[in-house]
């Protein structure tokens, strides 16, 4: 993997994680909002390329709120920083904004010349969705090109945006058996994007939870994860899989079961031997599937019992969660 795909990798985590709480602290505040949005606006401009980074982030972790700095995002698509352009297309999407401006210059970022760029621009046409679909040729000549990597890319926007994803979501499950890794991993990252959109993949995905790479296995089960109640067909070999070698697979897993819910019931006794798992984030994550699943049986119940004895609080917090989901169920 690229150093600037790291980096882009790094930008996404910083949206889901490192600025995860702002959202909810702006809504609090309309006055607050204003003058945050335009510090981070500000920011936009410092000599500091990493405060430049960190700011788009932010806002467009702010979503809606961040209208503001759609202008200047849009300016931002053109720095000559790879990956400041490759951060704003993604904080665009976050945004929402179908103007023209915005899918004129995400548009643009297709014939980008850092490879990172031009998935990102596809990758952000693909969530801003309907409103983008003045993007389907130049995604169409994008998925043409002689490059795996954007092919799958665009392949996942045009999945969106065209009426029919059939063909797309094909082409993107026939790229899971792609002799490189960097490929398959990227086909079922884009899956899990289109999630219960691109549950006729299920079959696909399962055989994929066998792949060599961890990496791979990782994206797999969030993919399937993506998909909810569509990815009820994968119930017997996530179960299976909460054995991987993987700590991240083994999670990841348990976290698909739980989003999968009551139609996971089958793997409730591998579930239950996960809540004993070596590594807190399984031990978690199988507490929390089984409270999501709620079948009050002898074994859910006599799994969290144990885990509300767990040496990690979390855990333990978990369990009582979901000990009290499972009376919910039975009353």
């Amino acid at each position: 993997m690229s150093t600037k795909a790291v980096s882009l990798t790094l930008v996404a985590f910083l949206f889901l994680v490192v600025v995860g709480p702002m959202a909810t602290v702006l809504a609090a505040d309309a006055t607050a909002t204003d003058k945050t949005i335009d510090a981070l606006i500000s920011a936009l401009k410092d000599r500091d390329d990493q405060v430049r980074k960190t700011a788009i982030v932010s806002l467009g972790k702010a979503g809606e709120q961040a209208k503001p700095a759609v202008a200047a995002l849009v300016t931002a698509l053109s720095d000559e920083d790879a990956d400041i352009r490759g951060a704003s297309a993604l904080a665009l999407a976050r945004i929402g904004d179908t103007s023209e401006p915005v899918v004129a210059g995400l548009i643009a970022r297709l014939k980008d010349n850092d490879r990172d760029v031009r998935s990102a621009a596809a990758l952000s046409l693909s969530r801003l969705g309907p409103g983008a679909k003045a993007a389907i040729r130049p995604l169409a000549e994008l998925a043409d090109e002689n490059d795996k990597h954007l092919q799958v890319y665009a392949q996942c926007a045009l999945a969106m945006l065209n009426d029919d994803a059939q063909p797309h979501i094909g082409a993107l499950a026939q790229c899971l058996s792609d002799p490189k890794v960097e490929v398959r991993g990227d086909a079922a990252f884009a899956l899990g994007e289109l999630g219960p959109r691109a549950k006729s993949a299920v079959p696909l995905l399962v055989r994929s939870l066998k792949d060599d790479s961890a990496e791979v296995r990782r994206a797999v089960a969030g993919a399937l994860a993506s998909m909810g109640p569509g990815a009820r067909g994968a119930v017997s070999a996530l179960g299976a899989t909460l054995a991987d070698s993987d700590a991240g697979v083994r999670a990841t897993c348990a976290m698909a079961l739980a989003e999968i819910g009551p139609e996971a019931r089958d793997a409730i006794p591998a579930l239950a031997t996960a809540c004993k798992d070596s590594d807190v984030d399984v031990r978690g994550a199988a507490v929390f599937a089984l409270g999501e699943i709620g079948e009050p049986g002898e074994a859910s119940v006599a799994a969290l019992t144990e885990a509300i004895k767990d040496d990690n609080v979390d855990v333990r917090a978990a369990a009582a969660v979901a000990l009290g989901r499972l009376q919910d169920a039975e009353q």
